[in-house]
């Protein structure tokens, strides 16, 4: 089953949600390897199997394959960093923002997709895990690298609608 199917199976009080991924997915603001990237990248951060599985089959013929290991690298490195500086942000005593991090994080300069398509990813894990801190740091790089306000606000849209289909999936257990 992929995402639409599943959407189906969803009862009239989320109508909104099945409506909100019918129109990112129509909207045209993100190429379709950008878009299914986001809608993946963003299926594993919600922590569920189920949607992990219905993303995968939903962009498993428009996602390039040697770009999938981007998809992992992104929300590899940002299930590390997203709760590292949600912590220097959150924890006002000492000054944990002035310390180095000492976090290994090779893979943000080994990526295989363009660093703007990277950030984007990065941006939407950041975004379904609160970390304030990643996301004002991606949300930068995407502006200096001319990704419009539009575009960095449909990262938004698209991480909390696929953050409510798992919500939704995880009522209906």
């Amino acid at each position: 089953m992929n995402i639409q199917e599943t959407l189906n199976t969803f009862p009239e009080y989320a109508k909104d949600i099945k409506l909100n991924y019918s129109k990112i997915i129509n909207e045209n603001i993100f190429n379709q390897q950008q878009l299914y990237g986001i809608i993946l990248v963003s299926s594993f951060a919600t922590k569920m199997d189920d949607l992990v599985k219905a993303a995968f089959n939903e962009a498993k013929d428009i996602i390039d394959k040697t770009l999938i290991e981007d998809v992992y690298g992104a929300f590899s490195l940002m299930s590390m960093n997203a709760i590292y500086y949600r912590f220097t942000h959150l924890a006002t005593e000492n000054e944990y923002s002035n310390m180095p991090a000492n976090l290994r994080m090779q893979y943000m300069n080994k990526h295989k997709m363009s660093k703007p398509d990277f950030e984007m990813l990065c941006l939407a894990v950041a975004i379904i895990m609160g970390c304030g801190k990643c996301i004002n740091a991606h949300e930068k790089v995407l502006t200096e690298n001319n990704i419009t306000t539009q575009s960095i606000q449909a990262i938004a849209r698209i991480a909390s609608i696929v953050n409510a289909i798992a919500n939704i999936m995880r009522l209906q257990k």
